[in-house]
């Protein structure tokens, strides 16, 4: 199944091996998940700086970097293995999530 990926801020990843990033999911039938990509260095860093102990997020992936490409793989690969919708939360439609932007169907879904 066709895929683009959205960040609901922009992309500004300084580390790619440290840091975090919400990103929404749109498939070709119209439907948007969103989740959080983590790096194991980011949730370690985030632990030490914080006097928590314990760590958790909603729809929470763990990444070995966050690259665009190591981005597009991971999703490509919950797809093929079935698991996109047990991994991140159906947060509507493209018309529901993004009809304020004029965006009402997947071919008017810019590619990042």
């Amino acid at each position: 199944m066709q895929f683009k990926i959205m960040f609901p801020a922009p992309y500004q990843v300084r580390d790619i091996y440290n840091d975090n990033l919400d990103l929404n999911i749109v498939l070709e039938n119209g439907e948007v998940f969103f989740g959080t990509l983590f790096t194991l260095q980011n949730i370690k860093h985030l632990m030490e700086s914080d006097s928590d102990i314990y760590f958790w997020s909603t729809d929470m992936l763990i990444l070995k970097d966050l690259s665009y490409e190591s981005i597009s793989i991971v999703v490509k690969k919950l797809l093929n293995d079935g698991i996109l919708k047990q991994v991140f939360s159906k947060i509507g439609t493209i018309e529901s999530v993004f009809s304020h932007l004029g965006w009402n169907d997947f071919s008017d879904i810019p590619s990042c």
